[in-house]
């Protein structure tokens, strides 16, 4: 009779394992994380004149914020996802997104965004990777243009006009 109990408990915690790790769950969570942006630390402005001084410093070697490397992105529906790399580990991180809300019509359409990462005074020294989520749709609105451009990612550190990525 203990065999029996073993058997059904060892039957059971299989099933329970299995079913816990299902891949829906990880679907669900990943969905949540592109709907909620304020999840992955990223503050969307839309701010001309900060945008210019931030620009304008960015091109004269005056870099805002603390570094961070750029490192591939995409456009996925309403949401680009960029993995970005930076130094820390200790702290939380904080990402923001300023556009100066000018769309470019001429051919090729595009937008210009810079991209300012707050490390919070992180002195860890661990080199972090992670994607941080921009929710198109809450930064430009019903902007016309928004499937049809291309997006220039600037980092504050980047003191050329060629942007560190064009999505």
């Amino acid at each position: 009779m203990n065999t029996m109990k073993y058997k059904f408990s060892l039957v059971f915690c299989i099933l329970f394992i299995i079913t816990s790790c299902s891949n829906a769950d990880d679907t669900a969570v990943y969905n949540d994380f592109l709907n909620n942006t304020s999840s992955s630390n990223v503050i969307l402005r839309i701010n001309k004149s900060l945008f210019d001084n931030i620009d304008n410093n960015r091109i004269n070697n005056v870099s805002e914020g603390n570094f961070i490397k750029i490192n591939n992105g995409k456009k996925n529906g309403d949401f680009i996802e960029l993995s970005v790399s930076y130094s820390g580990g200790c702290k939380t991180h904080n990402f923001e997104i300023i556009w100066d809300g000018i769309v470019y019509t001429n051919e090729p359409c595009n937008m210009n965004f810079l991209l300012v990462h707050s490390g919070n005074n992180d002195s860890c020294e661990a080199y972090i990777t992670e994607t941080i989520i921009i929710n198109l749709k809450e930064l430009l609105g019903d902007v016309t243009y928004s499937s049809s451009c291309s997006f220039n990612i600037f980092n504050t550190y980047n003191t050329s006009n060629i942007p560190n990525i064009k999505i």
